[in-house]
């Protein structure tokens, strides 16, 4: 892994003499292919030794490098042991291959910086007749072909590689290790400890509850806690029910916030969630006293302040609210004590039962374990040993997931992750092939199944849409990050900065701007502060001065006031995302940034684009609270045919001439006045063959009635997930809808219907139907469904069904239905329920607020 520069420059090399770097082909004058094959070659040959001959001492470094990290005290004896790699004085750190190491890192770094200079001064000097520039960094890339010539000649002096470190084997010892003497979780013990959390979640004391949870030797307490949270029971007792990550980097808005949008109904979130953080403190107090409450807390460390924290907001309403805490780091719990009065150390063994109470000065506290040992080896026996074991698995993954994955640490731990953007973020950063989307969507799927990452959110088709990493994977990731020196995070040295190419920062984006750095050369900047710093004209120029060469440029939520000038020298950017609320017209220099590939914008909402967007040939994805596409120039026949995502389009756009020229979308939003334009997009949806997800969404003139006709909608049969909203239809949609060959998701959310019937009678209707949710359709009385209607349906969701008097007979004949969810159903439909509460295995029915 220490040798991930120039396995990447070998790819980004491949790419140069293909002709994907930039719109232009190497120039002809030049006589360039030669040099960068012979380039690739060398590089190719130093990469391939390497591997073949030096690859045990390159993992031997790393380890020992990381291992620098850990303070012994900590760590048991035979693990300790383990760690030391059994270092012997005739066995040394290999300097002569740090060194080597060094070179080619300081090589690459410099010919990266040469190649980029280059072709920069060919695009600048397009309308200029000085060729100075250009001959002044020709000359920079003829003279690294005697630079890499000297490092072969380097590593060819170098003495045989030792070859006695096998990562496997070494992995195997600490699977060993972590077996031997541990007792395993008998199963009677943990049911008891099952039975023991249910009594106290529903039938315990009436004051607040707390329990923590640790894990412990065949112990999952993340799965154990799941298993409450998600049992039918517990949700129909409890009014409001919340699950948080917190992570190793404790950050309590951020908790704030999460409890927020987990309680409270999305009308009220909406309205409180940008407010000051005392004043959410004091609402999410006041909205749930006087409820019962049940709040999952997971992946806590020692944050002691947390206690604190918590009573602000949670109130004891003495009505059996209850809290479950994940502890990761057992020195969370050093400030309680034990009934008799003894402080809890990490040296306390608890005994007395998998559930133990504690004192605590507000609450009634609780915790859960398994096993007699002290506290301390919680951690030492499941932390630091997690930790070295995930470094073991990412040294075992093929270079192509390898990548990806230690890129995974420029995310916050346990925040979650849109897999879009991630996806967006490795094709930009070059671990995958452009139009790569579908071969990332495969290495996520790998990274999760080998324990990497985590799923937190799917979308209704079952593709993932969100995923984090958790706390202690986090820690190997970065671990490994900062010793590869592949990316540069706040703890690091700011001297660092000048040997990483790629940066992120999770606060004081200001002080960060404000480092004096000339010889910085990033490719990547990412900004995942939470805070919403604004960003001065001076401090944008200033950056785009410093950083000339990204590809991938995250403001985040940085507010800015205007298109920053001097993004438009920005030649190899690939990824940008911009906050510009007060953006209305989209600037022509953002145009001539011809490798764009992502343009997030979203608090952007623009009113006239330039024609010259339809010159940004390798444009993948568009993302903007909404955008007006121009006309296509009528001399002009190009389209944008990587064009694949696009949100949210405004229908004014939505032409034969415009969609026709947008070959290969396949999802698209539409956001905007659809009565007014509805002849235009009800004609030309037909134009997008490759459609499969579409949402269309209202926001005409609320005091005009609605003007759209489904039945004149010529949808594309590509089309697998349709959603309304706001739509206002007076005509029943089910008769239109029913005949597109592969729906498989169906979402007819608030007001997009206002008529109480539908009717789906057609014996084929929804053929492929798998996903109907029927949202805030407020006025519904009636359903009909014709016999073998829907014959894959899965799932079905009613919210509300408040004037639903009974569901179709047909829907119980339908054997793949698995999952009805029904929101204030009225008596007279609970009680046709009753006659399939017997079969609530089957279909998994869930009634809110309260069960059958």
């Amino acid at each position: 892994m220490l040798d991930v520069y120039l396995r990447l420059f070998c790819e980004r090399l491949k790419r140069v003499l293909a002709g994907e770097e930039g719109r232009l082909p190497l120039p002809d004058s030049t006589n360039l292919a030669p040099l960068f094959q012979n380039l690739l070659t060398e590089s190719e040959i130093i990469g391939t030794t390497l591997l073949e001959n030096y690859e045990a001492d390159m993992a031997r470094l790393l380890f020992q490098l990381i291992r620098e990290e850990f303070d012994e005290p900590k760590i048991s004896l035979p693990f300790l042991q383990l760690l030391d790699l059994e270092e012997s004085d005739e066995d040394v750190k290999r300097q002569d291959i740090l060194e080597i190491l060094e070179d080619i890192n300081d090589f690459v770094h410099e010919s990266e910086e040469a190649i980029d200079t280059f072709f920069i001064n060919i695009m600048q000097q397009q309308n200029s007749e000085s060729e100075s520039e250009s001959s002044t960094s020709m000359a920079l890339l003829v003279g690294l072909h005697g630079k890499i010539i000297d490092i072969r000649n380097q590593m060819q002096q170098l003495p045989p590689g030792d070859n006695g470190f096998d990562i496997n084997e070494q992995r195997d010892k600490l699977i060993h290790l972590l077996i031997e003497g541990q007792s395993q979780l008998d199963i009677n013990e943990f049911e008891r400890g099952r039975e023991e959390l249910f009594d106290l979640l529903i039938e315990g004391p009436s004051g607040l509850s707390v329990v923590a949870i640790l894990d412990s030797s065949g112990f999952d307490k993340t799965a154990f806690a799941a298993d409450a949270y998600n049992n039918n029971h517990v949700k129909f007792y409890f009014d409001c029910l919340a699950w948080v990550r917190v992570s190793i980097v404790y950050d309590f808005g951020k908790i704030l916030d999460d409890i927020i949008k987990s309680v409270m109904p999305p009308s009220r979130v909406s309205v409180i969630i940008g407010e000051d953080y005392q004043l959410k403190k004091s609402v999410l107090r006041d909205y749930v006293t006087n409820k019962k409450y049940f709040i999952v807390l997971d992946d806590v460390f020692d944050e002691r302040e947390i206690w604190d924290d918590l009573q602000e907001v949670l109130p004891d309403n003495q009505n059996g609210s209850r809290v479950l805490i994940l502890v990761t780091d057992p020195d969370l719990l050093s400030s309680l004590e034990m009934e008799n009065g003894e402080k809890i150390r990490l040296d306390s063994v608890l005994i007395g039962g998998p559930l133990i109470r504690l004192k605590h000065e507000a609450w009634q506290f609780f915790i859960l374990h398994y096993g007699s040992m002290p506290l301390g080896n919680y951690l030492q026996g499941e932390a630091i040993p997690t930790v070295w074991r995930q470094i073991y698995s990412v040294m075992e993954l093929p270079f192509h997931l390898k990548v990806c994955c230690i890129y995974l640490c420029v995310f916050r731990p346990s925040i979650e992750i849109s897999t879009r953007q991630l996806y967006q973020l490795w094709v930009a950063e070059g671990f995958i092939s452009s139009n790569g989307e579908e071969t990332a969507e495969h290495y996520l799927k790998e990274l999760i199944q080998r324990g990497f990452i985590q799923v937190s959110k799917r979308r209704a088709g079952g593709t993932i849409k969100a995923c984090y990493v958790p706390s202690l994977e986090f820690t190997s990731l970065a671990l490994m990050a900062e010793k590869t020196i592949f990316v540069w995070n706040p703890g690091m040295e700011e001297e660092s900065l000048s040997n990483v190419k790629r940066c992120f920062i999770w606060e004081h984006l200001i002080e960060f701007l404000s480092l004096e750095h000339p010889d910085i050369y990033l490719q990547s900047f990412l900004n995942h502060s939470s805070k919403t710093d604004h960003l001065a004209l001076i401090q944008c120029e200033n950056f785009c001065k410093k950083f000339k060469h990204l590809r991938v440029l995250n403001l985040g939520s940085a507010v800015l006031d205007q298109y920053p000038p001097g993004l438009e020298n920005f030649f190899y950017l690939k990824y940008l995302k911009l906050n510009i609320p007060s953006l209305k017209c989209l600037p022509s220099l953002l145009c001539t940034l011809i490798n764009l590939q992502t343009l997030e914008m979203p608090s952007s909402y623009i009113d006239h684009s330039p024609e010259d967007i339809w010159m940004m040939l390798k444009l993948m994805h568009l993302n903007f609270g909404s955008i007006t596409l121009p006309a296509p120039p009528k001399n002009n026949s190009s389209t944008l045919k990587n064009l694949i995502f696009i949100s949210a389009l405004h229908p004014g756009s939505c032409t034969p001439d415009i969609l026709g020229r947008l070959p290969n979308v396949q999802t698209l939003r539409i956001s905007g006045d659809l009565s007014y334009y509805h002849s235009g997009v009800s004609k030309s949806l037909c134009q997008l063959h490759k459609l499969e997800c579409l949402k269309l969404v209202n926001e005409g003139n609320m005091r005009q009635l609605s003007r759209m006709i489904l039945s004149e909608y010529k949808f594309p049969p590509s089309l697998t997930q349709l959603s309304l909203s706001n739509t206002e239809l007076m005509e029943d949609p089910m008769p239109t809808l029913e005949e597109l060959p592969h729906l498989e998701v169906l979402k007819l959310k608030q007001n997009s219907y206002l008529e109480r019937k539908l009717v789906c009678v057609g014996c084929s209707s929804f053929p492929q139907l798998k996903i109907l949710h029927l949202k805030s359709m407020l006025w519904l009385e009636e359903w009909t469904m014709g016999a073998g209607a829907m014959p894959k349906l899965e799932s079905l969701i009613l919210n509300p069904c408040a004037y639903l008097r009974k569901l179709p007979e047909e829907l119980w004949c339908i054997k793949s239905l698995c999952k009805l969810e029904l929101h204030w159903p009225q008596p007279e439909l609970r009680q046709r329920l009753r006659a399939f509460e017997d079969m609530e295995w089957r279909y998994g029915i869930q009634l809110y607020p309260s069960g059958i």
